[in-house]
């Protein structure tokens, strides 16, 4: 380690050696935190000390040599350049105490051998300090050996008269150093201490300037350096080697340092040659995060004394890593974590998780812990955590609300409470991706229908097994739940009662209209319902749009966007509102409600919000004729949560892609999106109606009008059947009168067109205006301009301009055909 910013310490060792070079020894106790440099500070001047004729030796105190007698005595005598006799009889007491005497002084008083060895072991040192002065350099000498330590007083009480200079490097951060040794030396006239700090900003620009290029000293990186590395030199270095190496290529200059991995490495070699209590101070207190300020909390986890854990706190600060009861950098607190044994920290975070729940702090912070813990059997634990993924839920943590769930699922042993844990679970995960989530239905279906499932959890399931088609099963779960209540009996527990859900099914799946029936004396499942919930109303604003009710359904549709908030059981009604807006050619009003949904879902970080969303933004897009965009943002949607976790809802983005993809040409981009697979169910559902017309457009592009016709007429076929015959949603129609004018059938193409006419309600639909390009398809050129241009008219007003644009081609074609090119 460069010796950067220690002159006034070289200074008196120089003193020091100029008294004992003129014959009178002394005693210096170098004495700092952790790697703050003395063992540097000893070897530099003991190169010093050479250079002007003095013989320096060297040892190293170790823990693991502590019980080695005389260890330290045989590092400094053996090998040394001392006399043949006297290294003789030093190596022979050396192996005579290691043989004889014990690890330690057992009572009071030394062994005889050891007594005897002592005096004879001192005294070939102080006869080679007749011939040259004598320089002992003893590092980390807080380690050393009981009967070193006895040497090294013993040379100390004679040396008033003797050239040997005694040096012991010690750190300060050990509360077990042998105070008996300060005791004994500091009375001492020719002993002295000096305390290594911190570098000074000074010192750390020296060191920046030692190792980089010409003009660092001015670094400005110097600032932050001093900051983050605490003036502790090791540190600082690392800081100085990761910012260099970041900074590699550039000039350096601007860039502020960022710990990396030599930070890492110089961290845990801190903690490592820190005394155990400071180490585990430090575990301690990244275990339990900021909070840990309160030493109290320290002391706790750890079991030990709020003196002794303010003692660790200060070493740790006096070595550089923290500063005000914290570490100066999130980075040493991660490699404080990770410097910790898997098992051990396991334990401290079972013991942090018991503090804070007995120091009242939120479910949320003690889950933290929990989640990482060995298994903590105690009765507070689970419904801790099941409080924490609820209130993580709401704030929209769902990445913990899933992890204090898996941390319940995996320790709950009651078999009533597993099946409440997974369908937590499922609704959590739902927000992210639901495939992930469908692991839990099958249990879950099985606990409904074993009457093991309560109401709220119930009807999230029916829900989750409507995503993904299991509509049988749905009914079975509702089955069971009006079979299990007693007749006459109010619905209630959940939000919605099966009746609710029943109604809310026939628009949905309106495939299924069949087995899907209200209980006798009900509201039919069509009828509308007083809306006391949001699902309710949507289920209403559904049947309103059905029916043609295009200002009431406006209305309603505003109700729920303006009245709901986004969360886990309103986002399929409001995304019903949206559609209803698109619906009734509320294009402006659609677009402005999707984008401010559409951004709070990103900022509550819910992929599966945004793909819906995203879904209905491409839809919109479709519609006004966008079709780059329309195209670009259905593919989004689908990257945001990939087609398996879709369910039934997949044929809308997917629709939507195939058809501007289309419309644009792109035929074989559209061929590759319809090979997404689509579950069958999905045919069943108005989004399967999409799918279809947009297959049938694929077809009609790439000259396959049989099969074109065949899917508009399937639609037909469907939504008739349904009660479900919407233009506004699928003008099939029209769709299979262009697969007759493909064909060369213009009447039957006129007689398709004139029956959606008549189907078109007051107001100027965009579905008027399809009709009408239509039906001017089926006629002579001179008769077909009046047709276009008021169609032209109608989706002008209404911003269809995919639509408009095919009205001015047909236009242009007219023209043509008329002869009136000029025009």
């Amino acid at each position: 380690m460069d010796l950067v910013d220690r002159g006034a310490e070289l200074s008196i060792m120089e003193n020091m050696l100029g008294s004992c070079v003129a014959g009178h020894g002394g005693v210096l106790l170098v004495s700092g935190a952790v790697v703050t440099g003395k063992t540097a500070l000893l070897r530099a001047f003991g190169e010093r000390a050479t250079a002007a004729g003095a013989l320096f030796l060297q040892a190293t105190a170790s823990d693991t040599e502590r019980d080695l007698p005389l260890g330290v005595m045989g590092q400094l005598l053996l090998g040394a350049d001392l006399p043949v006799p006297g290294a003789q009889r030093a190596a022979r007491l050396l192996d005579l105490v290691t043989v004889t005497a014990p690890a330690r002084p057992a009572g009071g008083g030394l062994p005889a051998v050891v007594r005897n060895a002592i005096p004879q072991l001192c005294g070939v040192l102080l006869e080679k300090s007749r011939e040259r002065p004598v320089v002992i350099g003893i590092d980390d000498v807080h380690h050393a050996d009981t009967y070193s330590l006895e040497c090294v007083q013993y040379l100390a009480r004679r040396l008033d008269a003797a050239r040997i200079l005694v040096l012991l490097g010690e750190n300060s951060g050990y509360p077990t150093g042998n105070r008996s040794l300060h005791v004994e030396l500091l009375r001492l006239p020719g002993c002295r201490n000096i305390r290594l700090g911190p570098l000074r900003r000074k010192g750390v620009a020296e060191m920046v300037s030692a190792h980089g290029r010409s003009g660092w000293r001015s670094c400005p990186a110097v600032p932050d350096l001093h900051r983050l590395g605490g003036g502790n030199p090791l540190l600082t270095r690392a800081l100085l080697e990761d910012h260099r190496a970041s900074a590699a290529g550039t000039s350096g200059r601007s860039l502020p340092p960022v710990p990396g991995d030599s930070f890492e490495q110089a961290v845990t070699t801190c903690l490592y040659r820190s005394d155990v209590s400071a180490r585990r101070t430090a575990w301690a207190l990244a275990v339990l995060g900021p909070q840990a300020s309160r030493t109290e909390l320290v002391a706790e986890v750890l079991g030990v004394s709020r003196e002794a854990a303010r003692r660790g706190l200060s070493a740790l600060t006096e070595t550089g890593l923290l500063s005000t009861g914290w570490f100066r950098h999130e980075a040493g607190r991660a490699a404080t974590l990770k410097s910790m044994d898997p098992a051990h920290r396991a334990r401290l975070e079972a013991r942090a998780a018991q503090v804070l729940h007995e120091h009242g702090e939120a479910a949320t912070a003690v889950v933290r812990h929990l989640i990482l813990a060995e298994p903590v059997d105690a009765p507070w634990a689970l419904p801790t955590l099941l409080e924490a993924a609820e209130r993580a839920l709401d704030g929209d943590e769902v990445d913990l609300a899933l992890a204090c769930l898996r941390v319940a699922r995996d320790t709950c042993a009651d078999g009533q409470r597993s099946p409440a844990i997974r369908a937590a679970m499922t609704r959590a995960g739902w927000r992210v991706n639901p495939a992930t989530a469908a692991q839990h239905l099958p249990e879950l279906t099985t606990a409904a229908l074993e009457g093991r499932l309560g109401p709220r959890h119930t009807e999230e399931l029916v829900g989750h097994l409507l995503w993904f088609g299991h509509v049988d099963r749905a009914l079975d779960v509702l089955g069971a739940v009006e079979r299990s209540r007693a007749p006459g009996r109010a619905e209630g527990g959940g939000r919605y009662g099966p009746d609710d859900i029943r109604r809310w099914m026939v628009h949905g799946f309106p495939g299924f209209t069949g087995p899907v029936r209200v209980r006798p004396g009900r509201a039919g499942p069509q009828d509308p319902v007083p809306a006391r919930t949001t699902r309710q109303r949507a289920a209403n604003l559904m049947r309103a749009v059905l029916d043609g009710a295009g200002e009431d359904a406006v209305a309603g549709a505003e109700q729920i966007l303006q009245g709901t908030r986004l969360d886990d059981h309103t986002v399929t009604a409001l995304v019903v509102a949206l559609n209803a807006l698109v619906l009734t050619d509320r294009l402006d009003r659609a677009s402005f409600w999707c984008e401010a949904l559409a951004r709070e879902a990103a900022a509550r970080r819910a992929p599966m919000w945004q793909a819906l969303l995203a879904s209905v933004r491409a839809r919109i897009d479709l519609r006004l004729g966008r079709l780059a965009a329309a195209a670009e943002t259905a593919r989004s949607a689908l990257a945001l949560v990939p087609p398996e976790g879709w369910g039934v809802a997949v044929a809308g983005p997917v629709a939507t892609v195939v058809h501007a993809e289309t419309a644009m040409g792109r035929l074989d981009e559209a061929a590759g999106r319809l090979g997404v697979p689509v579950p069958d169910p999905a045919f069943h559902t108005p989004d399967g109606l999409l799918h279809l017309r947009a297959r049938g457009f694929h077809h009609l592009a790439a000259g396959r009008p049989y099969a074109a016709l065949d899917d508009f007429l399937r639609c037909g076929y469907l939504m008739t059947r349904w009660g479900f015959d919407l233009p506004a949603l699928v003008p099939w129609r029209t769709d299979a009168a262009q697969g007759h004018l493909a064909l060369g059938d213009p009447a039957s193409a006129r007689a398709l067109a004139e029956e959606q006419l008549a189907m078109v309600r007051p107001g100027r639909a965009w579905t008027h205006g399809v009709s009408l390009r239509v039906l001017a398809g089926t006629l002579d050129p001179l008769h077909r301009l009046p047709l276009l241009e008021e169609a032209a008219e109608i989706l002008r007003e209404r911003g269809h301009r995919l639509e408009l644009a095919r009205v001015k081609d047909d236009l242009a074609r007219a023209h043509r055909e008329l002869g009136e090119r000029g025009r």
